[in-house]
C-alpha cells in the first residue's frame, strides 16, 4: 500500500509541477536562426476569400471570443499559396472560407489550459508552440460562391471526434468528395493536412519561422522595413583601385548603423550578370529542393574538357562552389527545372529574376542581372535567415561560403567572373561577422586581363582593413 501511495504521490507531484510550469510560462519559447515574420492578410490578396473567424465570436469550443477582430494572416508564401487554391476553386464556382490562420501564442496557451487532457491532441502544447503561432497553419473549408453556403464535410469545424480525421471513412460520398477536393488542392500547393483535423493544413516552410505572439493590430507591420539607409561616398577609395590597376566600385553596408559607405555611386544601382556569385542562391535552391542531397553528394564529370583545369573532375557542392565549377551548377539546375528555379527567384526577389537561357550557364551570359545594392540586400536576408529556404539549406551554404576565419571574425563570400562582356564582369560579394556586428560588401570591377581577377579580393580586403573590419 505504501508503495502504491508513493508512486501516486510522485506522479501527482510531477503532474502539478508540469502544469504549473505551463501556467507560469508567459512568453513563447525562443528559437535561434529563424526568419522574421512577414505576415499578409488573406483578404487583401483576394477580396472574394470568405472569413468565418470563429475565435472572434463565442461560436467556438472556448465559448467566448478570444480574438479582438475577425482577421486572418499567414506568412507571405503560405498566403499566396492559399490564394492560388482559391483561384482554382473559383473556376468551379467555389471558394475558400477561412476559419483561422496565424494565431498569437497567448491564445494557444489559453486553449491548452481550457481543454481536458483527453482533448489535448486537438490543440498545441504552448511549451512547444504551434504552426499557427508561426503563421504557417490555416484552418479552412470550401463554400459555394453563388449561395455562400459551406460544402458538406464529414464533421464540423473544431469538432473533437473521430469524424474530424482526414482519413475518416464514414460520412456520405459527397462529404468525402468535398474533403478530398480540398486536401488535393492544398497538398498541390505545399501544404500537409493535420492527422486529426481535415480542415487544418500546415505549410511546408513552417520550421523556418519562429513562434510569434504578435497581436493582429501589429501583424501587418511584423516585417518592418528599416528607414532609408545613410549613404556616405568615399572618393578617396579610388586609391585602392589605382593601386591594383583596375576600375570598379565597392559598397560596404554596416547593418547595425544602417549605413552604406561606397565608392562609385553610378554602379551601385546598375545591373550586371551575377556570374558565379549566383552560386549562393543556386546552392540554397539545390539543397532546399532536394536536387542535391547535401554538400558532399558527388556529381560525376562527363569528361568534357572545361576551360578551367579545376573543373575537369568529379565535384560535390562544396568543391564546385569553391572553384566555381560551372558544369556542376548547370547540371544541378536541370534537376530542379526552370519552373521551380523561377519560383525560388521570385520568392527571394533575386535581381531581375530572369531565367532566360535556362539549360546553360545563363547567369554568366544571359539576361539575369543584379545590382551591387541588390547583392547586399540578398546577403542581409541570408545572414538574418529571412530567405525562403530551410534552416538546413541556409546552414550548409553559410558554412560553404567561409572564405576566412579567425578568432575575431568570419568572412563569408563568393567571387564571380563573366567573360561574355567587354570588359569582363568581376565580382566579390559577401559579409563579415565580427562579434555582434555584421558588415556586407559587394565589389564589382572591370576585368580587362586575367591577372585582374585576383584583384577583386585584394581591393575588397584592403578597403575592409582600412575600415578596421578585418585585419
Amino acid at each position: 500500500m505504501k508503495k502504491h501511495f508513493l508512486q501516486f504521490t510522485v506522479f501527482a507531484f510531477y503532474f502539478i509541477l508540469f502544469t504549473s510550469a505551463i501556467r507560469a510560462q508567459t512568453a513563447p519559447p525562443q528559437e535561434l536562426n529563424k526568419r522574421e515574420a512577414d505576415l499578409l492578410e488573406l483578404v487583401k490578396l483576394d477580396k472574394t476569400i470568405k472569413l468565418d473567424i470563429r475565435y472572434a465570436t463565442a461560436d467556438n469550443f472556448v465559448g467566448k471570443a478570444v480574438y479582438p477582430e475577425s482577421r486572418a494572416f499567414l506568412q507571405r508564401d503560405a498566403a499566396k499559396a492559399v490564394a492560388r487554391v482559391h483561384q482554382k476553386l473559383k473556376e468551379q464556382g467555389l471558394g475558400l472560407v477561412i476559419f483561422d490562420g496565424y494565431r498569437p501564442w497567448t491564445i494557444t496557451k489559453l486553449f491548452w489550459e481550457t481543454v481536458t487532457p483527453e482533448q489535448r491532441k486537438f490543440v498545441a502544447d504552448p511549451a512547444k508552440g504551434s504552426k499557427h503561432n508561426r503563421g504557417c497553419a490555416v484552418d479552412l473549408s470550401i463554400f459555394e460562391l453563388k449561395t455562400g453556403q459551406l460544402l458538406p464535410m464529414p464533421s464540423g469545424y473544431d469538432e473533437f471526434t473521430t469524424r474530424a480525421s482526414p482519413d475518416y471513412v464514414g460520412g456520405t460520398a459527397e462529404e468525402i468528395k468535398n474533403r478530398e477536393l480540398l486536401r488535393n488542392l492544398m497538398e498541390a500547393e505545399g501544404f500537409t493536412v493535420n492527422p486529426n483535423e481535415w480542415w487544418h493544413f500546415d505549410y511546408k516552410d513552417w520550421e523556418s519561422y519562429a513562434i510569434y505572439d504578435i497581436p493582429f493590430s501589429k501583424a501587418e507591420n511584423a516585417d518592418k522595413t528599416k528607414p532609408k539607409p545613410e549613404i556616405e561616398e568615399r572618393k578617396e577609395w579610388k586609391k585602392f583601385f589605382d593601386a591594383a590597376d583596375v576600375t570598379g566600385g565597392i559598397y560596404i553596408y554596416d547593418l547595425q548603423k544602417n549605413k552604406y559607405t561606397i565608392y562609385d555611386r553610378q554602379r551601385m544601382n546598375k545591373g550586371f550578370v551575377p556570374a558565379s556569385t549566383s552560386k549562393i542562391i543556386h546552392s540554397l535552391i539545390f539543397l532546399d529542393s532536394g536536387a542535391v542531397a547535401d554538400e558532399n553528394e558527388i556529381f560525376k564529370w562527363d569528361g568534357t574538357k572545361q576551360r578551367i583545369a579545376a573543373w575537369n573532375k568529379d565535384h560535390n557542392l562544396r568543391s564546385a562552389f569553391q572553384v566555381s565549377a560551372v558544369w556542376f551548377y548547370v547540371e544541378a539546375s536541370k534537376r530542379v527545372g526552370r519552373e521551380k528555379m523561377q519560383k525560388y527567384y521570385d520568392a527571394s526577389n533575386y535581381g531581375n529574376r530572369s531565367t532566360n537561357g535556362f539549360g546553360s550557364a545563363y547567369w554568366v551570359k544571359g539576361n539575369l542581372l543584379i545590382t551591387p545594392r541588390e547583392q547586399i540586400e540578398f546577403l542581409v536576408k541570408l545572414y538574418e535567415n529571412r530567405l525562403p529556404f530551410s534552416p538546413r539549406a541556409i546552414s550548409i551554404v553559410k558554412d560553404v561560403m567561409i572564405n576566412e576565419k579567425t578568432d575575431k571574425y568570419i568572412l563569408r563570400a563568393k567571387t564571380g567572373w563573366s567573360d561574355a562582356y567587354t570588359p569582363n564582369v568581376g565580382w566579390f560579394v559577401g559579409y563579415v561577422e565580427k562579434g555582434n556586428d555584421a558588415y556586407f560588401f559587394a565589389t564589382e570591377i572591370d576585368i580587362k586581363k586575367d591577372e585582374d581577377a585576383a584583384r577583386r579580393q585584394i581591393v575588397t580586403k584592403n578597403v575592409l582593413r582600412s575600415m578596421k573590419i578585418i585585419e
